[in-house]
This record gives structure tokens, C-alpha cells and sequence, in this order.
């Protein structure tokens, strides 16, 4: 998913962010399919795949002229609409047969329209990606760059107002709002990658930014049981160790932009992310019955997120080269 992301002549490429958006991809199959192996374990970090694939999405952003960047936020908004509106219309599609048409209400307008959600969940993050690149676009447009670090503080809005609400509320963890939103996470992490790209030259090169990030994936894992060691395991959202797992980790990527260049992970998270994040819970619906009626239900749901990641990384290999062969780009 590189909606911002300049052609690759126009600038040398960051393979270590591919590679990252590789890595994005697959905890985000690991978060929404079974796999009980060690699905407990390490269901905080595939809460901070967004937040990686925003942070890279806002670094791409980013170029001197603010005027420029303006445009490359109007185009990504040209390129996402047809993905959103095409990948919503194949779910809807999909329940038809059983369900028939489950848009029954305003309110179910009203909550597509603000969240991106129709019939499935996980398409908030093209809404999100919309509504964050059409504010970040009118910003820069306003030449407003400057000031974009007013949208970072945001993302402790997902923290608060969910699995940390604790925090405000006297001791009482409860969701306060849907977390899963364009204010909680687009705006805040697109800024900050835009930001980081700008002040790229005056990172420390030589900090230890793997032992960081380790240190955050550790975090990240203890944080859960800890949290419910006191009590506090309801509540959406993410986890402190998410967000900050993802911030180490692509700061990791742009220190180090030669990791995994001409590797198999750079050309997946280049090439097919994006389809596998629009299609993996398609492939999940079928991929389930049939593991199911083949009396393999249980070895699903212990190791189910690896065959769907695969399965979805074909679907999105036939559907790049399907593209290719008939001379159009919108599933990308």
C-alpha cells in the first residue's frame, strides 16, 4: 500500500520501507485470522501495522516544495477512491448470496461514510487514508506544512479513548470512542512521517535503532499481560507498545534504506501489500469452510494466518500481472 509513494524513477527507492510494508501486511493477516500457535503472544504488534504503513505513506509524501506534496496527496486520493469504492463493492457482493443486502439504515450510511465500513471492518484504513490526505492536502496546499505537528499529539486519542481510557476516567476501562479512525491514526502518523522525511538529515545515524525497536517488540508483548494483571483487559485500540513499535521500526527502515533491497519481501511489499491487505479476508471466508469440511478445522485455527497470507499473496500476484496484461492499474 503505497498510495503516496512516488514512481520509482523519480527517486531512489527505500527498499527497507518495502520490506517493512512487507512485514505490515502480514501482521495485519496474523491480527484478523486464527492462528493460535502464538496468536496471544504477539496480537499487540499486529496493531501497529497501520500506524507502519501510515508513517511510510506520509514520509513519500513529503517533498520541498509543499506545493508538490499537495499534489501528490490529490493524486493518492485519485488513486484510493476507485480501490475503496471497488474492493467495498466486492464484499458487499460477497454476503449477497447468503445474506442479501445488510444496508438497511441511515445510520449504516452514515457510519460507511465516516468509517469506510459497509460489511467489513477492516476497509476503515482506506476511508481513514482518504479523509487524512484530503486534510494533509489542503495543508500543504495552504503552505501549512509547518504546522502539521499539531495532528501528532492525535494519537493518543486511539490510546484514550479505548484500552487506556483508565487513564481519564477514574479507574473504569471502557471505550469511550471508535478508535479506529482517520483523526487516531491517519492525521497523527501521516504528519509524522512527513515530518521525519523533512528533518531526515538530522536523525542520528549511529543510534542503535535495532536495539530500540527489540526493546519496543518486547515491550509491545509484555504490555498485554501486564495490563491484565490489574484488571484492565477489555477495551479497543491499540497498545502503547504498538505505536511505538512502529515509530522504532521505521526509523530502523530509513537509517538503514538498503535492508533487503532485491529481496523477495521488498518486491511483496512493493508489488501485492495492498492487494493483500484489500483481499485477506475474502480469502479467509473461503479458505475457512474448506479446511472445515476437510475435517481440519482445528489445524486451521492453529495455523490458519499463514495459509491465508499465502493464498493471498497468489490472488494478489493474479491480479497485478492481470492488470498488467490488460493495461490498467487500480488494485495496487
Amino acid at each position: 500500500m503505497t498510495p503516496t509513494a512516488p514512481a520509482r524513477s523519480s527517486r531512489p527507492p527505500v527498499s527497507s520501507l518495502y520490506v517493512a510494508k512487507a512485514f505490515a501486511a502480514l501482521l495485519v493477516v496474523i491480527g484478523h485470522t486464527p492462528i493460535d500457535l502464538f496468536k496471544v503472544g504477539v496480537y499487540p504488534l499486529t496493531l501497529s501495522a497501520v500506524p507502519i504503513f501510515f508513517l511510510i505513506s506520509g514520509y513519500f509524501l513529503y517533498s520541498p516544495d509543499e506545493s508538490k506534496s499537495a499534489e501528490r496527496a490529490w493524486r493518492s486520493i485519485k488513486k484510493i477512491v476507485p480501490i475503496f469504492l471497488i474492493v467495498t463493492l466486492i464484499y458487499w457482493l460477497m454476503i449477497l448470496p447468503n445474506h442479501g443486502n445488510t444496508v438497511r439504515s441511515w445510520e449504516q450510511v452514515w457510519h460507511f461514510l465516516i468509517y469506510g465500513q459497509l460489511t467489513t471492518v477492516h476497509l476503515w484504513f482506506l476511508m481513514a487514508m482518504i479523509q487524512g490526505l484530503c486534510v494533509l492536502g489542503l495543508a500543504l496546499h495552504w503552505r501549512l506544512g509547518r504546522y502539521l505537528w499539531v495532528f501528532v499529539p492525535l494519537m493518543l486519542t486511539a490510546l484514550l479513548g479505548g484500552r487506556y481510557s483508565f487513564l481519564i476516567t477514574g479507574g473504569e476501562q471502557r471505550n469511550l470512542i471508535y478508535v479506529f479512525n482517520s483523526v487516531s491514526y491517519a492525521l497523527p502518523f501521516m504528519s509524522a512521517g512527513y515530518l521525519i522525511k523533512k528533518y531526515e538529515d538530522k536523525i542520528p545515524t549511529r543510534f542503535p535503532w535495532v536495539v530500540l525497536t527489540l526493546l519496543m517488540l518486547a515491550l509491545a508483548i509484555v504490555e498485554q499481560p501486564l495490563l491484565r494483571s490489574y484488571g484492565y483487559n477489555h477495551g479497543e485500540g491499540p497498545y502503547i507498545g504498538s505505536f511505538l513499535f512502529a515509530v522504532a521500526l521505521f526509523f530502523t527502515g530509513i537509517t538503514h534504506k538498503g535492508f533487503g533491497t532485491g529481496s523477495w519481501a521488498e518486491t511483496v511489499g512493493a508489488k501485492y501489500s495492498g492487494n493483500i491487505y484489500y483481499f485477506h479476508i475474502a480469502v479467509a471466508t473461503v479458505i475457512a469452510p474448506i479446511f472445515i469440511k476437510l475435517g481440519a478445522g482445528s489445524f486451521y485455527m492453529q495455523t490458519g494466518a499463514i495459509w491465508v497470507f499465502a493464498a493471498s499473496l497468489l490472488l494478489a500476484f493474479i491480479i497485478v500481472k492481470l492488470q498488467d496484461r490488460l493495461g490498467i492499474h487500480i488494485l495496487q
